[in-house]
């Protein structure tokens, strides 16, 4: 099998199983967003950012490290392996006994118990995280998709039963934990991958280098990113913060199932064709047209549609999430194309051009805290917007002299936002000029006229992206389901003789 054919087959199985993956995992979130209140999202927030830091420890940069290399072998996933165990439980133990100094900043106690059983994650997933670079270097995405949805089913139930029995915020913490284990017993048992009993420190020290700067960037993404939910769980209340955790997530459902699935198969993808300039220039630029058509497409359709999504979907409880949903989403094109930019960087070794980007950004995200205190939370999402869109054409910047590009990215971006503002603007004009009073219709409405103009739009324009997702996308999933018919045909006529 060709590594296009490896890719294309690991684009389909990760995209497939984060469609399963989201369609539980939203459903779930749906149902538990109904009966849990506010409150109990914003706690959970709150604890999510402790444990994001202290996983970015137990990883430090070894699972990225795995996939990037030209070779490893099996002294580089043991010594990962065994590390990453130790890491695990050295890490858990010290964010158990941080966990009251956390709540006291809060002043909620609920904080602390909450903070200590998150812990127990880091035991759990450290035991998979090699498993899961090596399943991602051979690009069997199959395993790990099936894995996640079966664990999202599983712990979505329990969450849901906890939920309507009164357990409040730990359901939501309880769900977490089980998610991860029943993933990761499932990985462990059907990938077959096992360690051998040694651990070499050479092996962990070629992988250091690279490792290294993947936990300082990772580090500040988790730190930048976060911290605005750590300032307004204090600045504010944990309700505030509940609303404003809904609009990030449903921003993070549309990076799932863009730049996070391209994301996975991008990296191992371009990291076997990197000495290959011309191959990884034709892929960069495919994957830059690709990502772009539907990611515009895609922030542009929940923009429009933001306000009756939230209300249909969550109940008018969570009306407050509109406005802060509809200002991240306007932007988050931004942060999902810029995926391209960073694998190519990572994937080529210029991990020193990405820490560059990183330390801009960040300093920028820290400036745009100041806001935060100032004008509050609207404000400061504004600001923070044009931040990402500053740091995707600081992406380009730097991908275009690595590739020699010229302004053909610039050029092409202008064409991607010509058509995706052009047609939110017709599409409020029309919600403005002509009002449907029914949340549904308008709805189904607005996402109709807005998918209209951006295909028209994008045909005049002569947008790439238009051409590249129909050849691409929607006609090997026509041929597919062709070939599903004509089998289940077969089937058919082979049960009646």
């Amino acid at each position: 099998m060709t590594l296009k054919q490896k890719a294309m087959k690991g684009a389909l199985w990760e995209f497939s199983g984060r469609i399963g993956l989201q369609g539980v995992g939203f459903f779930v979130s749906v149902i538990l967003a109904r009966i849990l209140a506010p409150e109990d999202f914003g706690l959970l927030a709150i604890v999510t950012v402790f444990i994001y830091l202290a996983a970015a420890f137990v990883d430090s940069g070894f699972t990225t490290a795995l996939i990037q290399r030209d070779e490893v072998n099996e002294s580089h996933y043991a010594s990962v392996f065994y590390l990453n165990v130790v890491l695990g439980f050295l890490l858990a133990l010290i964010v158990f006994f941080l966990a009251p100094f956390i709540a006291d900043i809060y002043n909620n106690n609920l904080l602390k118990n909450l903070i200590r059983f998150m812990s127990l994650s880091f035991i759990v997933s450290s035991f998979c995280n090699a498993t899961r670079a090596h399943l991602i270097r051979e690009m069997k995405f199959k395993l790990i998709s099936l894995s996640n949805i079966i664990a999202a089913l599983f712990s979505g139930i329990i969450a849901i039963y906890m939920a309507t029995n009164g357990y409040g915020v730990w359901s939501l913490a309880v769900q977490s934990i089980i998610n991860t284990l029943i993933a990761n017993i499932i990985l462990h048992i059907f990938s077959k991958f096992r360690y051998a009993l040694k651990f070499n420190f050479n092996s962990i020290k070629e992988l250091w280098t690279f490792s290294s700067r993947i936990l300082l960037t990772g580090l500040a993404d988790i730190l930048f990113n976060n911290a605005d939910t750590l300032v307004i769980g204090k600045l504010l209340n944990p309700a505030i913060l509940g609303f404003y955790y809904r609009a990030k997530s449903l921003e993070n459902f549309s990076m799932r199932y863009t730049a996070a699935t391209i994301s996975s198969v991008l990296l191992p993808s371009l990291s076997a064709i990197q000495n290959d300039t011309d191959r990884l220039k034709q892929a960069v630029l495919k994957s830059f047209h690709l990502l772009s058509f539907i990611s515009f497409l895609g922030c542009g359709l929940l923009l429009v549609t933001g306000n009756e999504v939230i209300l249909l979907l969550f109940s008018k409880k969570w009306e407050p999430s509109v406005i802060f949903f509809q200002i991240i989403i306007s932007g988050a094109f931004a942060s999902q194309i810029f995926v391209i930019f960073h694998n190519t960087l990572l994937s080529t070794g210029n991990v020193g051009e990405y820490l560059k980007i990183n330390f801009v950004s960040k300093i920028l995200l820290f400036l745009n805290f100041i806001s935060l205190f100032i004008w509050g939370i609207n404000i400061y999402l504004v600001l923070f917007t044009f931040i990402q869109i500053a740091t995707f054409f600081s992406g380009i910047f730097f991908v275009t002299r690595l590739l020699g590009f010229g302004q053909l990215l610039y050029i092409e971006t202008i064409k991607y936002l010509s058509v995706y503002v052009s047609s939110v603007v017709i599409v409020f004009l029309f919600k403005y000029y002509l009002p449907v009073s029914e949340l549904f219709y308008c709805l189904i409405s607005a996402s109709l006229l807005f998918c209209c103009c951006f295909l028209i739009i994008s045909y005049i324009l002569n947008v790439h992206g238009l051409f590249l997702f129909l050849s691409e996308v929607v006609k090997p999933s026509i041929n597919n389901l062709s070939k599903i018919k004509n089998s289940l045909c077969n089937l058919k006529a082979i049960t009646k003789k």
